[in-house]
C-alpha cells in the first residue's frame, strides 16, 4: 500500500529528477489508433512529467528534453538549448514554459495578449522570455483557450490574455459587465490579481474561458464564464471577480488539488474525496448521469483519489493505490478502455483494466489523446526478509519493468552510516517480476529495495526489506511421534525473530523419497524462563536464555504408512527460504521419527525364580534409537476392594546392545530379589492422617507376606516396558508379547512317545507341573551315555486337553557315517541305556526334574513270504532288530502313495529267529499291485527297506497252490 504522504513525496521527487518507466497512449495518435498502447520511443529514458491540453501533448524526458506526441515546432529545441524547462502549459494556440529558475518562456498566437509580450506582438514562432517580470520567481503556470495564469513562489497570482468573460479576475467591482468587457477585455501584460493580495494561492487551473484557484488554506475560488456551471457558484453567465466556490468542511480534510476541462471542474480533498461541477453532457463530472451541475457535488461512490486531470469533456483520476480511473467523452478511445469499446459517454469513474496492474503516477489529457506515465515502481517484495548470509532468491513486484541486460536491484540501508548492497537482476516478461539472488550483508537491519532497469536510475519508493541473523535452535520437544498422535511440536530458539514475517513455515522432509515433503504453518510463542535451584534469580543480561518458540503440527500422512518414516525438518523465517533444523551443538541435522513401533516379542519370555539375572532380547517393530531408550519390567500385585493396598515391583533393565537392523534390544533383567518394591496407597486413603497412614503401612509390613520380590509367589506375570523417549511414554505390545513370566522349576511328568530310534527325529510331547504359559524359548536337554545335546522346544496348550505340553524333537545319537542298512541277515534287537531329559523353560536354566526316554534301532526287514498275497494270506516278515513295542504301528502302502492301510503285526520268536506275522484283510482292488511294508515301533516314525515288499491281489483268478498255503503256515 502506498500512503498519501509517500505518494506526494514521490511525485515531487519525480518533478525534479524524473523516473524511468512506461508511457501509455490512447486516442487518435498514430501509435494508438484508439487502443491503450505502450509508447516505446521513451523506454529507458527518465520521464519528468507529462503535459497536455487542447491539441498539444508532450513528455519531459532526460533532464530537459521534449518528447512531442503532437506536432513539434521546428527549431524549438534549439531555441531553448540552454534553458532547463520545468513545466509547460498549453492554450488553444499558445504555449507557456516555466524554467527551473522560475522564468517564463512563451510562444504561439498572441491575438488576445495571452503571451504577455505587449499589444504590438500578435504571434511568436519561437520561445521568448517574459522579461517584464524578471524580479518574480514563478512556481507554476496554466493556460486556458486564450488566457494565461501563473503563480509566484510567494503565492501571488498573475493573469493575462483574454478577459471578455472575466477569466483573468481583473475588473472594476463597481462597473457593470458591459463596461468591464470594454475596458478590461484584454490584458497584454501579466498583472497580479488584486483579489488575492492577502491570500496565498497554492494552485491555479484554467478551463477554456474560466479560471479556478486553490488557496493555501484549501479554499477554491473561480471566475470567468459560468453559463455551464463550471464556476460552481450557481447559474450565471460571467463572473469578473474571484468568488468563493467551495470551502473545506473539515479542517483536517482541506482541498489539495484542482483540475479544469473545457467547461467543468474537479477538486479533491486530502482524504481523497472527489468533487465536480459544470458541463456534463458526456458524463465528465462522474456523478452517474449527464446532467449539468451548477454547484459542487461529491462523486460517490468513488475510491480515494490522490490526483485529478481533465481535458476537453472527459476526466481522469489516480487512486491512492496508483490505479487509473477515466470517465466522460469516450470518443476516439481516449478513455483508454477496451479497444473498439462503445463510444457512449462513461458517466462514472471507471478503472482502466489494461493498466490495472500498473502503478500510474501521472496523466495528461488533450482533446483527443490521453498520455499516461507508469513509472518503474516497486509495489512489494517477496520474501520481505532474508538472512545475513544471503543466497536466497528475492522477487520484486511492481510495474514499469522491461526486458534489459542491466537490471539491478539495490538495497539501500535505512540506517545512516551504512553502505548499500546491490545485485544483478532478471526480468520475466511472462510474470512481470524482477528477481535476484540476495547478496551477502555485513549488518542486519532494514533496507529499501530499489530497482534500476537500466542499471543506473533507481526507483525512489523503496520497499522495506529486513536482514536478520537466523535464530539458533536449542531444543525440540519431540524426536518421535506415533502416526495416530498429533501433539504440537515446539522448537525453542535464541536470538531475534524477524519482524517482517510473522508466520514461520515448517517443512517435513521424509528421508524415504517415496513420501513427499509436507509443509505446515507455525506460530511464534514465548518461552517462560525459570530460575534454577542453584540460582533463584534470572540474570536479564544472559544472552543464552531462550527468547521465543515456534509451535507447529506434525505432518498428516494419508494413508498411514506401514513402515518407519524418519524426517528431517526445515524452517523458514521468511516464507520462502528453508534451512535444515540442527540443534545447537548437534553434529548433524535433527531427525524426527514417525512410527507405529510396538513390542512384538521377548526372547525368552520367562525367567526362573532364582537369584540370577536374565539376558532378554526385546523385539520391536519399526525400531529406532534417538539415544533415549528406557527398558523396565514391572509386576503389579492383584488387589480387591477389601484389600486395596497392593505392591508393585519394578526393575530397570540394563541395555547391553541395540541392533537396529535386527530390530532387537538386548537387556539384562536383574534377579527378582533386586527388583524395587513400592506399596500403592488407595486414592481414598490419601486424606487419612499421617499417624493412620503410618499404622496401615506398619500393618502391611508386619504381614506374613515377604516384603521382597517375588514375595511368596510360585509364578508371576510381569510386563516388559520399552520407551524410546526417555520414559515419557511406553510402546504398546502386540497381544501379550511383552509379558515376562516368572516360574519355579516343577516336575516333568511324562513323555509321549517314550521311545524312539537312536537316529533321532522323534517328535515328543512332554508334560510338566509348571507349564503355566506358552513360550517358544524353552530348551530340552537329552543326555545319553555321557553325550548331552540340547534342542529347542515350545510350550502350547494341548488340543485334546486343557493342559500345556512341551514339544521337541529328539536329536540323533549315532555317528554321522552309521548306516542301519548294512546289518546282517538276522540280528536281534539291541538294548540301549535310557536317555535322560531335562527342561529349561527360559532356555537358560534347567530344572532338576528328569524323565527317561528309550532308544532303539529301527527294524530292518530282509524278506516277506509269500510274495503273492490275497485277503486272508498270512505274511511272515524276517529281518534284523525286530521287536515289539507298546506304541508299535504297521502299514502297507504303495510306492506312489496312492494307497495306504494300517495292518496288525504280531511279533514271534520262531526257530528260525524273530519275525512279524501279518494276516492281510481284504484291502480292495485299489491295493492291487506291489505294496511296501512299514513299521513304527513308537507309532510315529515309520521305516521300511528295499526287501519289505510283496504283490497283492484282491480277487485272485486261481486259488493259491499247496506251496503257497504251506508258506502261509
Amino acid at each position: 500500500d502506498v500512503s498519501p504522504k509517500g505518494t506526494f513525496a514521490m511525485r515531487a521527487t519525480m518533478g525534479w529528477e524524473g523516473m524511468t518507466g512506461h508511457l501509455y497512449l490512447s486516442g487518435t495518435h498514430e501509435q494508438s489508433n484508439g487502443e491503450c498502447k505502450k509508447y516505446v520511443f521513451t523506454q529507458g529514458r527518465k520521464i519528468k512529467a507529462v503535459y497536455g491540453n487542447y491539441s498539444s501533448l508532450l513528455a519531459l524526458c532526460d533532464g530537459w528534453d521534449f518528447e512531442w506526441l503532437s506536432t513539434e515546432i521546428r527549431g524549438l529545441t534549439k531555441s531553448l538549448n540552454d534553458v532547463k524547462i520545468h513545466q509547460l502549459a498549453f492554450g488553444k494556440s499558445h504555449t507557456i514554459a516555466l524554467s527551473l529558475d522560475g522564468h517564463l518562456f512563451v510562444w504561439g498566437d498572441a491575438q488576445y495578449g495571452q503571451l504577455g509580450l505587449g499589444g504590438t506582438i500578435t504571434t511568436k514562432d519561437h520561445p521568448s522570455r517574459l522579461s517584464q517580470l524578471d524580479h518574480i520567481v514563478f512556481s507554476s503556470v496554466a493556460c486556458g483557450g486564450y488566457h494565461t495564469a501563473a503563480l509566484s513562489n510567494s503565492g501571488g497570482l498573475y493573469t493575462w490574455g483574454r478577459n471578455f468573460e472575466g477569466q483573468l479576475g481583473h475588473s472594476s467591482v463597481i462597473a457593470p459587465v458591459c463596461v468591464n468587457e470594454k475596458l478590461n477585455g484584454v490584458f497584454h501584460r501579466p498583472k497580479h490579481v488584486a483579489a488575492f493580495l492577502n491570500e496565498k494561492c497554492k494552485q491555479v487551473a484554467c478551463g477554456d474561458k474560466f479560471t479556478v484557484v486553490l488557496t493555501v488554506p484549501g479554499e477554491i475560488y473561480s471566475f470567468g464564464e459560468g453559463q455551464s456551471g463550471q464556476l460552481g457558484t450557481g447559474r450565471c453567465t460571467k463572473v469578473f471577480q474571484p468568488k468563493l466556490t467551495l470551502a473545506s468542511d473539515a479542517p483536517d480534510d482541506i482541498f489539495v488539488e484542482i483540475a479544469c476541462g473545457w467547461a467543468h471542474t474537479l477538486a479533491i480533498t486530502r482524504a481523497g474525496r472527489l468533487f465536480s461541477w459544470g458541463f456534463n453532457q458526456y458524463g465528465q463530472l462522474g456523478v452517474g448521469d449527464t446532467k449539468t451541475r451548477f454547484l459542487p457535488q461529491q462523486v460517490t461512490p468513488c475510491m480515494p483519489v490522490m490526483h485529478v486531470s481533465a481535458g476537453g469533456n472527459y476526466s481522469a483520476a489516480i487512486t491512492r493505490e496508483g490505479r487509473l480511473l477515466t470517465w466522460g467523452n469516450a470518443c476516439h478511445g481516449k478513455l483508454a478502455h477496451a479497444a473498439n469499446a462503445d463510444t457512449s459517454p462513461v458517466p462514472a469513474p471507471t478503472l482502466v483494466e489494461s493498466l490495472k496492474d500498473m502503478y500510474v503516477q501521472s496523466v495528461a489529457c488533450s482533446w483527443n489523446n490521453i498520455l499516461i506515465f507508469a513509472p518503474t515502481w516497486v509495489s512489494g517484495v517477496y520474501p520481505r526478509c532474508g538472512s545475513l548470509s544471503g543466497g536466497g532468491k528475492l522477487h520484486v513486484f511492481g510495474s514499469g519493468f522491461w526486458e534489459s541486460d542491466d537490471v539491478t536491484v539495490r538495497f539501500a540501508p535505512l540506517t545512516e552510516g551504512r553502505l548499500p548492497r546491490a545485485a544483478l537482476g532478471t526480468f520475466d516478461p511472462e510474470t512481470g517480476v524482477v528477481s535476484c539472488v540476495l547478496p551477502k550483508f555485513s549488518v542486519t537491519g532494514e533496507f529499501a529495495v530499489e530497482v534500476a532497469m537500466n542499471g543506473k536510475h533507481f526507483t525512489t519508493n523503496g520497499t522495506p526489506f529486513e536482514v536478520f541473523v537466523a535464530p539458533t535452535i536449542t531444543h525440540i520437544s519431540h524426536q518421535e511421534i506415533r502416526f495416530d498422535q498429533t501433539p504440537p511440536v515446539h522448537l525453542t530458539l535464541t536470538g531475534d525473530k524477524p519482524k517482517a514475517h510473522d508466520r514461520p513455515l515448517i517443512k517435513w522432509i521424509p528421508l524415504n523419497p517415496q513420501f513427499a515433503p509436507i509443509q505446515v504453518a507455525g506460530a511464534y510463542g514465548s518461552v517462560e524462563v525459570t530460575p534454577s535451584k542453584e540460582n533463584q534469580e534470572v540474570d536479564p543480561s544472559d544472552d543464552h536464555i531462550a527468547k521465543f518458540s515456534i509451535v507447529f503440527a506434525p505432518p498428516a500422512f494419508n494413508p498411514t504408512p506401514s513402515e518407519l518414516v524418519p524426517c528431517h525438518l526445515q524452517v523458514s523465517f521468511n516464507g520462502q527460504d528453508f534451512d535444515l533444523v540442527q540443534l545447537q551443538g548437534a553434529p548433524s541435522p535433527q531427525i524426527v521419527y514417525f512410527h507405529n513401533a510396538t513390542i512384538t516379542r521377548c526372547t525368552p519370555n520367562s525367567m526362573p525364580l532364582n537369584d540370577k539375572a536374565l539376558t532378554v532380547a526385546i523385539h520391536v517393530n519399526q525400531m529406532f534409537d534417538i539415544g533415549a531408550l528406557v527398558c523396565k519390567a514391572t509386576y503389579r500385585e492383584p488387589h480387591t476392594e477389601n484389600a486395596p493396598w497392593h505392591r508393585v515391583a519394578t526393575a530397570n533393565l540394563s541395555i547391553l546392545s541395540v541392533k537396529l537392523d535386527d530390530q532387537i534390544i538386548v537387556c539384562t533383567v536383574p534377579a527378582c530379589s533386586e527388583w524395587a518394591v513400592h506399596t500403592i496407597v488407595p486414592e481414598g486413603d490419601q486424606s487419612d492422617s499421617e499417624d493412620n497412614t503410618c499404622q496401615k503401612m506398619a500393618d502391611a509390613n508386619s504381614s506374613s507376606t515377604p516384603s521382597t520380590f517375588p514375595f511368596d509367589l510360585e509364578s508371576f506375570q510381569a510386563q516388559v516396558l520399552v520407551s524410546v523417549n526417555g520414559g515419557a511414554t511406553f510402546l504398546p505390545p502386540i497381544g501379550g508379547s511383552n509379558v515376562l513370566h516368572g516360574y519355579s522349576h516343577g516336575t516333568l511328568t511324562d513323555v509321549s512317545p517314550s521311545s524312539g530310534p537312536i537316529t533321532g527325529g522323534t517328535v515328543v510331547s512332554m508334560g510338566a507341573s509348571h507349564l503355566g504359559f506358552d513360550t517358544d524359548d524353552a530348551l530340552v536337554s537329552v543326555e545319553y551315555d555321557g553325550d548331552l545335546q540340547t534342542v529347542p522346544s515350545f510350550v502350547r496348550q494341548a488340543v485334546e486337553s486343557a493342559h500345556s505340553i512341551v514339544t521337541f524333537q529328539v536329536p540323533s545319537f549315532v555317528p554321522v557315517d552309521h548306516d542301519d542298512n548294512i546289518a546282517t541277515a538276522v540280528q536281534p534287537a539291541m538294548a540301549f541305556n535310557p536317555a535322560t531329559i531335562r527342561l529349561a523353560l527360559s532356555g537358560t536354566s534347567f530344572g532338576e526334574s528328569t524323565v527317561p526316554f528309550e532308544f532303539y534301532r529301527n527294524p530292518h526287514i530282509r524278506s516277506i513270504e509269500p510274495q503273492l498275497a490275497a485277503p486272508g494270506t498270512m505274511l511272515t516278515l524276517t529281518g534284523s532288530y525286530l521287536k515289539s513295542a507298546q506304541w508299535m504301528k504297521c502299514k502297507v502302502e504303495k510306492a506312489d502313495g496312492s494307497f495306504s492301510a494300517q495292518v496288525e503285526a504280531e511279533y514271534r520268536e520262531d526257530k528260525a529267529g524273530p519275525c512279524y506275522k501279518v494276516e492281510l484283510q481284504q484291502l480292495g482292488a485299489i491295493a492291487d499291485g506291489e505294496l511296501r511294508f512299514y513299521v513304527a515301533l513308537n507309532g510315529q516314525q515309520y521305516v521300511t527297506s528295499d526287501f519289505a515288499k510283496f504283490n497283492y491281489v484282491d480277487q485272485p483268478e486261481v486259488p493259491l497252490g499247496k506251496d503257497d498255503k504251506r508258506k502261509q503256515h
